[in-house]
């Protein structure tokens, strides 16, 4: 079983690529200081969740880890632990190697080999331990989330699993001997030629001090061509009996390393990489943090299924101006987009508040599908199955090197997300075709927009071509307006609803 804190069940959700349209990276790496933590809650981030019961997954995860003190301070160290077992492990055998150079004969490799036995037999120990502990540990904790009690129960099954302590049994054999306090019993394979194919320990026991040396009794197993039994004194047999038998008795303990090797990688893997997943939740717990200190309200939102295809938000803030210890003077906004309802769309002036509450919008939805709380006091959405965005860009961006005009490009960037459109999208637009002549920029963006619903996509798009309000009078959307109240700046105003 391979255990995920991100997720129960797979889950293959689509790159996203609006974080930095959003400002989103921005965001995190002033929220979140440490860069490889913050990296990697971004590239959780960008792979928004469409499963549900992974979405639910995470949010009860997130939970427990926010309601119980030290929760995530004490799994991160104890997974940071569990990871290094495989460093050691890997830098132990390393050491148990052949030397270059160095004398290489049937005694020196069945030294060697041992040697990677017993480095091999130290860790089935060492993982059961971690087992035991880190259900123990959970077994203090008032869990709630299915992710973590599931957990905990393997552990503690797993930390009395006979197959597991039988491992451990004979792995311990090997830790603290030589070749030399064993007597081994080794079948060997032959092919009709009699040449060596394999061999195998057939049984081992305490070596009795009278028998001395390396003197083994042998047995040849059935050919496995003519099946003929051949039997034989090893000590009988060669030029150099004592030297075939640690040649033969080092390719059988080969094999039983090979074997404990496959077993405890198999067993390992369980939690291997988990002390990565803690830093997503980490870097959440920063998130959550900063809110509570500046005052701003976060709520664990209703995620729906994608055909209810609605946002409801109420209180809605910016996550840029949260990272930036802005948050309490955030001004809030609400939406509320329902299925019959085809887009928004938002006029105002410059530095009026359309591209942070555009900006929130979207950054609510990334949160929601990654199993964490948005900034907003209530929180309804549907599940996206696309995220796409186009936010203008600096015209010299767009002109250095290129013959074409901004239209012309900004034209094939959207066509671009046209066609990979799918439905249940999100397409964020800011300021798109504002460059353009106000008739043709505006007669380009209406012919879009009203393609939308035939996609099922949902858009969100903030804009100076205020005559595309007039083109959308008749359709499907909701029109809104900043405010230009100076007592009242940075609030939407609802010009016209969908009911209307």
């Amino acid at each position: 079983m391979k255990f995920s804190l991100l997720q129960k069940r797979d889950d293959a959700p689509a790159r996203c690529r609006i974080l930095y349209d959003l400002s989103v990276d921005r965001a995190v790496y002033q929220l979140v200081p440490d860069r490889r933590r913050a990296d990697y809650f971004l590239s959780v981030l960008e792979k928004p969740l469409v499963c549900a019961e992974n979405i639910t997954f995470r949010q009860e995860i997130y939970r427990d880890f926010k309601t119980i003190p030290h929760l995530a301070e004490t799994l991160k160290t104890l997974f940071a632990r569990y990871d290094r077992i495989k460093s050691d492990w890997q830098e132990m055998k390393l050491g148990a190697a052949p030397t270059r150079g160095g004398e290489i004969n049937p005694e020196a490799l069945l030294e060697h080999t041992f040697a990677s036995l017993k480095v091999t037999a130290i860790f089935p120990s060492t993982i059961t331990s971690f087992f035991t502990t880190i259900g123990e540990t959970l077994r203090t904790y008032p869990l709630a989330s299915e992710g973590l009690i599931r957990m905990r129960d393997w552990c503690l099954q797993m930390s009395e699993n006979e197959a597991l302590n039988e491992l451990v049994s004979i792995s311990q054999q090997f830790r603290y001997q030589s070749p030399e306090a064993f007597d081994f019993s080794v079948a060997v394979t032959l092919d009709r030629a009699l040449r060596l194919i394999a061999c195998d320990i057939s049984d081992i026991a305490e070596h009795k001090k009278e028998s001395g040396g390396l003197k083994r009794l042998f047995s040849k197993k059935k050919s496995e061509s003519d099946g003929v039994a051949v039997h034989a004194e090893l000590s009988e047999a060669g030029e150099d009996p004592a030297a075939d038998a640690a040649f033969m008795l080092n390719e059988a303990l080969s094999r039983i390393d090979a074997a404990l090797t496959q077993v405890t990688n198999e067993v390992y893997e369980a939690f291997f990489g988990l002390s990565s997943e803690m830093m997503f939740y980490e870097a959440a717990l920063l998130y959550a943090e900063a809110a509570e200190q500046q005052g701003v309200p976060t709520t664990m939102p209703v995620l729906l299924p994608a055909e209810e295809d609605c946002f409801e938000a109420t209180g809605l803030r910016e996550l840029v101006l949260l990272s930036g210890g802005h948050g309490a003077k955030t001004v809030p906004n609400d939406l509320s987009l329902c299925p019959e309802v085809a887009g928004l769309l938002v006029k105002g002036l410059t530095d009026s508040g359309k591209t942070v509450y555009l900006r929130a919008i979207g950054a609510a939805q990334l949160l929601a599908q990654a199993g964490l709380p948005v900034l907003a006091e209530q929180a309804t959405m549907s599940i996206r199955h696309g995220f796409f965005s186009h936010f203008s860009s600096a015209e010299e961006e767009f002109l250095a090197g290129d013959t074409a005009g901004r239209f012309e490009q900004e034209a094939k960037a959207i066509a671009q997300i046209i066609s990979e459109l799918q439905p249940y999208s999100l397409l964020l637009l800011n300021e798109t075709f504002q460059t353009t002549s106000y008739r043709e920029g505006t007669q380009s963006m209406y012919d879009i927009l009203r393609f939308m619903p035939k996609l099922k996509t949902k858009y969100v798009f903030v804009t100076h071509l205020t005559r595309l309000f007039g083109y959308m009078e008749k359709e499907t959307v909701i029109l809104a307006r900043t405010s230009e109240d100076p007592g009242d700046k940075y609030k939407i105003l609802i010009e016209k609803s969908y009911r209307e």
